[in-house]
C-alpha cells in the first residue's frame, strides 16, 4: 500500500524575518552589544566628584604636586596665602566606561536604541534572500535614526555658527539633489560632520600638543583617516560619474559608513578628551588658572556623553539603513501580488529614494567634514 508523501510546511517569508530580528535584538540586549561599543574608553571627571570604590588613575599638569598647593597655603599668610593656586584642584580622574557606568549618562536609552534597532533588523535584512526580508523592515531603524538625530542634533546645545552651518547645509543638499526627503535628511548628517572632524583634529594630533593622554593609537588614526578618505572618494566617484551601475555605488557606501562607525569609537573618545585639552589650556594659559571652566568643560562632556555618541553612530546606521531598504525594495516584490499591484510603484520609488537619500548623507558628511578640517587647518577654527 502505498504511503502517501507529506512535505514540511513552508515558513512564511515575514515570520522568518521576524523571528531572526527578534533573536538578534535579545542577543544584542542581553550582551549590551551597544555599551560593548565604547567600552573601555575614558571619561574624566574631578576629585570632588569620584565615588570612593571606583578604580581609577590621576591626571595631573606636569610638575604638579596634588599636596603642594594645600602646603604652600599653609604656610602662606596675607596675600601670599590668598594668591596660592591649589595644585588638588588641578587634577582629573580618569575611569573606564562600561555599560554601568554608561547607563546612567543621560540619553542612553536613545543611543541604545540607535543601535540595537539596526542590529536586530538589517541582517536580516541584508542577509535573507530579498523575497524573503520584509520590504518595510530596513524603514523602522531608518526612521528612528532620522527622529534621533532631529532630537539630538542641539544636544549639546549649538553655537550659533552651527545653527548656521545646518540651515546652510539643509538649503544646499535640498537644491543640489532636488528632492526634498533627501536633502533634509542628509543636512541632519552636517553637525555630527563637524563634531567628528573636531574629533579627527584631535585624534590626530593637528594640535601639535603632544600630551600623552590625548594621543590616539595607530589604528585608531588609521581608521579615522581612512573614513574621510572613503567617504570623499565615494561622494566624488558618484559626483564625477566614474560609478556606473548602482550596486557598485551601494558597495561604495557601505564600506563608507562602515568605516565610519568604526570612526565613531575613536571620535567619542576625543571628544572626551577634548575636556582634558581645554583643561590643559586653562591650566596653563595664564598665571591665574582658569580652573571653574575646566571644570564645567570636563563635566558637560562626561554629561552629554550617550548624546554625542548617538549623534556620530546615527549617519553610517542611517547609511546603512537606507542601502538596505534599497536592498529589499523593487518591483518584483510585489509584483503579481492579487491586489497588491498598485505598491509595485510606491515601491520602485521608495527604492530610489533610498538610495539617493543614503548618497546624499554621505556627501554632506564628507563635506562637511573636509571643510571644517581646512578651517581648523587655516587657522579659521580653534579648539577651545
Amino acid at each position: 500500500m502505498a504511503v502517501p508523501l507529506s512535505f514540511p510546511i513552508p515558513i512564511p517569508p515575514a515570520l522568518l524575518h521576524a523571528a531572526a530580528a527578534l533573536a538578534l535584538a535579545a542577543f544584542a540586549h542581553f550582551l549590551h552589544l551597544p555599551s560593548l561599543f565604547l567600552y573601555a574608553l575614558h571619561t574624566y571627571i574631578h576629585p570632588d566628584a569620584v565615588p570612593s570604590n571606583t578604580p581609577r588613575a590621576v591626571l595631573r599638569p606636569p610638575g604638579s604636586d596634588a599636596g603642594q598647593g594645600k602646603g604652600s597655603s599653609k604656610r602662606g599668610g596675607g596675600a601670599a596665602a590668598k594668591d596660592a593656586f591649589d595644585a588638588t584642584s588641578a587634577q582629573l580622574y580618569r575611569l573606564r566606561l562600561s555599560h554601568t557606568t554608561l547607563a546612567t549618562r543621560p540619553h542612553f536609552g536613545a543611543y541604545h536604541a540607535a543601535f540595537l534597532l539596526p542590529l536586530a533588523l538589517l541582517p536580516p535584512a541584508l542577509l535573507l534572500p530579498p523575497l524573503a526580508a520584509s520590504p518595510l523592515a530596513p524603514l523602522v531603524p531608518a526612521a528612528y535614526l532620522f527622529v534621533a538625530l532631529l532630537r539630538h542634533i542641539v544636544v549639546p546645545s549649538p553655537r550659533p555658527a552651527q545653527l548656521a552651518a545646518a540651515l546652510g547645509a539643509l538649503l544646499v543638499a535640498t537644491l543640489c539633489s532636488s528632492s526634498p526627503f533627501a536633502g533634509a535628511l542628509a543636512s541632519l548628517a552636517a553637525l555630527p560632520a563637524a563634531r567628528f572632524a573636531r574629533a579627527f583634529w584631535l585624534g590626530t594630533d593637528q594640535p601639535r600638543t603632544g600630551l600623552a593622554v590625548l594621543a590616539s593609537s595607530a589604528p585608531a588614526r588609521l581608521i579615522l583617516y581612512l573614513a574621510v578618505l572613503v567617504s570623499s572618494v565615494a561622494s566624488i566617484l558618484r559626483c564625477c560619474g566614474f560609478v556606473g551601475a548602482a550596486e557598485q555605488e551601494v558597495r561604495l557606501l557601505a564600506a563608507a559608513a562602515g568605516l565610519q562607525l568604526l570612526a565613531a569609537r575613536p571620535a567619542v573618545q576625543m571628544y572626551l578628551n577634548e575636556a582634558v585639552f581645554c583643561w590643559y589650556q586653562r591650566l596653563h594659559v595664564s598665571r591665574t588658572p582658569d580652573t571653574e571652566y575646566g571644570r564645567a568643560k570636563v563635566f558637560l562632556h562626561n554629561h552629554h556623553l550617550c548624546a554625542v555618541a548617538t549623534q556620530l553612530v546615527a549617519p553610517p546606521l542611517l547609511v546603512l539603513s537606507l542601502l538596505a531598504l534599497w536592498r529589499v525594495q523593487g518591483k518584483d516584490f510585489f509584483e503579481g501580488v492579487e491586489g497588491l499591484d498598485w505598491l509595485v510603484g510606491w515601491s520602485v520609488a521608495m527604492k530610489e529614494a533610498a538610495l539617493l537619500a543614503a548618497r546624499w548623507v554621505v556627501a554632506v558628511w564628507s563635506t562637511v567634514t573636509v571643510i571644517t578640517l581646512v578651517c581648523y587647518k587655516r587657522g579659521w577654527l580653534f579648539v577651545l
